[in-house]
């Protein structure tokens, strides 16, 4: 599949039902096959921000196997670069989908992450309203450095296809690859704040605000102490860095055109 790259990360420009039938595949594919894996990451204005400083978050987003563009930000600079983005495939609206594709493919699931008792929550909401999906295990995201080893292994002897790690950017994507070889799961894939939403903890916000992009807004109103600074400082200087980049782009074209037109002289 052509990826088209944008912050010089590589992005699976896809529907949201893509997405899933792209996930789904990697996991029907991988399993039984424990030496293969499948990363799976998702996106957004912030992620560009954190792996523009953070040379180790940019290399696992370039290796993994999907990465999804999520939210308006990156809609908007992929308008602005040549890139346009033809959904807004997050987490959020994506699990659903992927529980009802789990279900109907009997694929397992391991809930990784949030505060105690998050996960667990997540759990029961999917046996109320997804009772065919399996899920083999719940781990709460504050297990002390010591207690690794045991989640590790807690989740490889679980068996499960899909592991969702809920840890945030940039943590649970490092976290992905550097266990990558212990997990045991076919798919694993960085979840962020989700489980905050289906646990009932945050309230996501109305259908017309996700439809207008403005979803954001909802969720610094919930947490205003958490994502202030994520977004008074963070939005301006996605879209500097955005603009930055499109004036390179712009700049090179140019020398390209010309170098084209040397070539195409002498010939």
């Amino acid at each position: 599949m052509d990826r088209p790259t944008l912050f010089d990360i590589p992005i699976d420009n896809v529907r949201m039902d893509e997405a899933v039938g792209l996930i789904l595949e990697r996991a029907q594919e991988c399993s039984g096959e424990k030496e293969r894996f499948s990363q799976v990451s998702f996106v957004n204005a912030d992620c560009a921000n954190i792996a523009a400083r953070n040379t180790r978050y940019h290399q696992v987003l370039q290796s993994s196997t999907l990465v999804f563009a999520d939210g308006i930000g990156m809609r908007i600079a992929g308008r602005c670069l040549g890139v346009p983005i033809v959904d807004n495939v997050n987490g959020t609206d994506l699990f659903p989908q992927l529980l009802t594709a789990a279900a109907t493919s009997g694929l397992r699931v391991f809930l990784l992450g949030g505060r105690p008792g998050i996960a667990a929550a997540v759990q029961s909401w999917i046996e109320r309203d997804y009772p065919h999906v399996t899920v083999v295990g719940v781990e709460h995201g504050y297990f002390r450095p010591d207690e690794e080893d045991d989640v590790i292994q807690r989740i490889a002897a679980s068996d499960a296809h899909l592991l969702l790690v809920a840890f945030g950017a940039p943590r649970q994507e490092e976290w992905i690859q550097r266990h990558r070889a212990r997990l045991g799961v076919s798919v694993a894939i960085g979840v962020g704040g989700l489980f905050d939403y289906y646990s009932g903890r945050i309230p996501r916000a109305p259908l017309f605000m996700r439809k207008c992009g403005l979803e954001w807004c909802w969720r610094w109103y919930q947490e205003p102490r958490r994502l202030t600074r994520r977004y008074l400082l963070g939005n301006p200087l996605f879209l500097l860095r955005m603009l930055c980049q499109s004036s390179q782009a712009s700049q090179a074209k140019p020398a390209g055109s010309a170098e084209k037109a040397v070539r195409h002289k002498g010939s």
